[in-house]
């Protein structure tokens, strides 16, 4: 039954290499060989046993594994272009590594630390999806706790069956602390999440840190990417030329480069004020 219906949401001609109960997850988790927007595409997805709901974790192009597939990443990785040097980054969730891999292509530079808490996540990133780099197992909010200016860059994408992960009620004040000077905090908020969670979570962000910024998707909206600078003389308008600056220096792929010409760059989430 959870073949069938993995079937029908990644197409007849799919193939499911695994399938793997994942405890702290919450669900299960496959892997599965599909075409996406003409590509061949390797998918890491949950799937509910109970409701059959299935949630698209991360993918791999399988002719170019370093590239980006999902366009929320692409807009999370814009976080790198807010810090001057990019030498450190921290990775809150591994997920199928596409993020990690993208680093190594086009910032081999920069020092990596991936944090994941499921060991079926990471047991699957090794087999199916090229992850070869240590991956540190633990809770991320004691990861940031116990970080003090240790990266330039932090990305948190912390999602298990429920949605977003729950986080500790100083997790943002721990994430701006574990930041360099001029570092920046980018966060994943996906649409299913909901306004109100979201603004909660934007409150105590804005408390912690002060202000920050969104680049969203013109037209469909499943994720939205919050981007927090620590720069004091940094402004909202600046970071097109930043972000060009950036692309220009490491030799970024279109997809990278052209985001704001298919993305808004915004002072609100769009999710919250649409809600």
């Amino acid at each position: 039954m959870l073949r069938e219906r993995i079937k029908e949401h990644c197409g007849r001609s799919a193939e499911i290499l695994t399938l793997r109960r994942a405890p702290v997850f919450g669900s299960t988790l496959f892997v599965a060989d599909c075409m996406r927007h003409g590509r061949l595409v390797r998918m890491l997805g949950s799937i509910d046993r109970a409701t059959g709901r299935i949630m698209e974790q991360s993918a791999m192009d399988l002719l170019r594994s370093e590239r980006l597939v999902f366009v929320y990443e692409r807009l999370m990785m814009a976080a790198f272009a807010l810090a001057p040097e990019p030498r450190s980054a921290l990775l809150l969730g591994l997920g199928g590594g596409a993020m990690s891999r993208h680093l190594a292509a086009y910032l081999p530079e920069c020092e990596v630390t991936v944090v994941e808490r499921e060991p079926v996540v990471r047991a699957i990133a090794r087999r199916y999806f090229h992850v070869t780099r240590p991956v540190v197992m633990a809770d991320a909010g004691e990861v940031v706790a116990a970080a003090r200016r240790a990266f330039d860059v932090v990305l948190v994408d912390l999602y298990d069956a429920r949605g977003a992960a729950a986080t500790r009620r100083r997790f943002w004040k721990d994430c701006l602390k574990a930041l360099t000077p001029n570092g920046a905090l980018g966060i994943n908020w996906a649409e299913f999440v909901g306004a109100s969670r979201m603004q909660n979570e934007t409150r105590a962000i804005a408390s912690a840190i002060g202000r920050s910024f969104f680049l969203s998707e013109r037209v469909l909206r499943p994720n939205v990417i919050q981007l927090v600078p620590t720069e004091r003389s940094f402004s909202m308008p600046l970071f097109p030329a930043r972000l060009k600056r950036f692309a220009d220096a490491h030799n970024l792929p279109r997809e990278d480069r052209d985001i704001l010409r298919r993305n808004d760059v915004l002072s609100r989430n769009p999710l919250i004020a649409r809600a």
